[in-house]
């Protein structure tokens, strides 16, 4: 247990040290446990090419061209989730390279395999969000809607009320 002349001396201590002031030194202070990035608020590191990015991104939207910010999102959540998948797969190479032993490749595989996995059901969710049909406004009456389609009733059928309820 500290004694209060340590408490006392941890706090003057404290308040000395106030941690990044500059915009820049917060941006840069608040990297220093980034590992792979995989669950970074940002999508582009900046070690990574934004260019690339923009360029991925800018392919799904002219692909799905969104109509609404419901769509708009999930185009970002799609470029999102392919962008982390590619930085998965680099870090992915670079852990088992440096893994010291059978165990640790394992291990490293086993996770980023769960970490792919995640990434690419986000992917192809969004994908098959984007690909359904944009909602139409559906026809209530059947009958027209069975004629306009070129349906008819089947002539083998009875109308419901001729038919035999015994």
């Amino acid at each position: 247990m500290a004694t209060q002349k340590q408490i006392a001396a941890n706090r003057r201590n404290a308040a000395k040290s106030t941690g990044p002031v500059t915009p820049q030194g917060k941006a840069a202070s608040s990297l220093n446990a980034l590992r792979h990035g995989l669950r970074a608020s940002t999508a582009v590191l900046p070690d990574e090419n934004r260019e690339q990015f923009d360029q991925l991104h800018g392919g799904l939207q002219d692909q799905y061209d969104p109509q609404n910010p419901a769509e708009q999102h999930l185009v970002d959540q799609a470029a999102i989730a392919q962008w982390k998948l590619v930085r998965a797969e680099a870090f992915e190479a670079r852990a088992y390279d440096e893994a010291p032993n059978a165990m640790a490749h394992a291990a490293v595989l086993d996770r980023f395999s769960q970490i792919s996995g995640r990434l690419e059901r986000a992917f192809l969710r969004a994908h098959k969000e984007l690909e359904r049909p944009r909602s139409r406004p559906r026809k209530t009456n059947r009958k027209t809607e069975n004629l306009q389609k070129g349906r008819r009733r089947d002539a083998a059928q009875p109308p419901r009320h001729l038919l035999y309820r015994p």
